[in-house]
């Protein structure tokens, strides 16, 4: 590979890595369980507004999944707003999208013969976006798949990397974190980072125990790069042909040093009383938003917004 290649590869991965939680609503992963629940709570209750979106729609209500809105942001809403969005690369739309599927299209494919592939954990696109993607992954020349008379597709290659870079963070970064607001102790965390930063003969009595795990974390990290170059490498057939069906953090060297910090994130982060009383005000913060919200909307149909043309803007 050339030399402008590789750099040109650097910038998409690096444009994607920058975008890839620009979907995420407040308070993370339960900011979404929280505002499909509402979404949900909506549907049930028979909503004039909410009843309004289609059944085969609905799914990605109640399931919101910050993947696809980010695509939606990325594609759509900021910039040229509704006229290409931030106009980014076809490649780092590629490189971006970890689930190239609908909701819908997800949960009849995730059933079938391609169960338990790896870009069909979640959904990545909304439909209103579909025709965006269609055409970066065909510029692309991504793997297409049809279930019935819909499609998805296998993962752009920098997907890998861009996920591995993702892993790599906020496994080690979060075990730092997790120090600093005394959640973990020094001890658990120093041994593991020793381990992942390959046993650094240094001298480190001078150093206080935070300027030792910021040096730990440092060379893990770069360490784990490493190991996931070469998972990369080892699979790269696999990975281009669209049949690879892993993480390279699960798969690569350093896989056993991984596990042991989700285990400790598991057992002492997120069961942390600070991250429980977060999400529980979190979800009561998302659901008071989104219900004071909806009168907006009410008031925006009634004075004849789909008349305006934009219905399809809102599904």
């Amino acid at each position: 590979m050339e030399a402008g290649e590789a750099h040109s590869l650097a910038n998409i991965v690096q444009a994607a890595c920058v975008a890839h939680d620009i979907g995420n609503p407040p308070f993370g992963h339960s900011g979404e369980e929280a505002m499909g629940d509402w979404f949900a709570d909506q549907f049930s209750s028979s909503n004039d507004l909410i009843s309004e979106v289609p059944s085969d729609r609905q799914l990605a209500f109640k399931n919101f999944e910050g993947n696809a809105q980010g695509f939606r942001i990325l594609c759509r809403l900021e910039m040229y707003r509704n006229d290409g969005g931030m106009r980014l690369s076809k490649a780092t739309l590629g490189a971006f999208t970890k689930y190239p599927v609908t909701a819908s299209t997800r949960e009849s494919a995730a059933s079938g013969t391609a169960a338990g592939y790896v870009g069909l954990k979640k959904f990545g696109i909304f439909d209103s976006e579909l025709e965006s993607f269609r055409g970066a992954a065909s510029t692309l020349g991504l793997v297409v798949e049809n279930q019935g008379d819909k499609t998805w597709w296998r993962r752009h290659p920098l997907v890998f990397v861009v996920e591995a870079a993702d892993d790599i963070c906020y496994n080690i970064v979060d075990l730092e974190d997790a120090f600093t607001t005394g959640e973990v102790g020094y001890d658990v965390v120093r041994d593991i980072l020793y381990e992942a930063a390959g046993k650094p003969n240094r001298d480190v009595s001078t150093y206080t125990e935070a300027e030792n795990i910021a040096m730990l974390r440092a060379i893990s990290i770069g360490k784990a790069v490493e190991s996931c170059v070469e998972a990369f490498k080892e699979n790269y057939a696999a990975i281009m042909s669209g049949s690879f069906s892993w993480s390279l953090a699960d798969i690569c060297s350093m896989k056993s040093l991984f596990e042991r910090m989700k285990k400790v994130s598991k057992d002492e982060v997120f069961t942390a009383r600070r991250k429980t009383e977060l999400e529980i005000s979190g979800r009561k913060i998302i659901w008071n938003v989104m219900t004071g919200i909806l009168p907006v909307y009410e008031d925006l149909r009634r004075s004849g917004w789909k008349e305006a043309g934009l219905t399809a803007h809102f599904l």
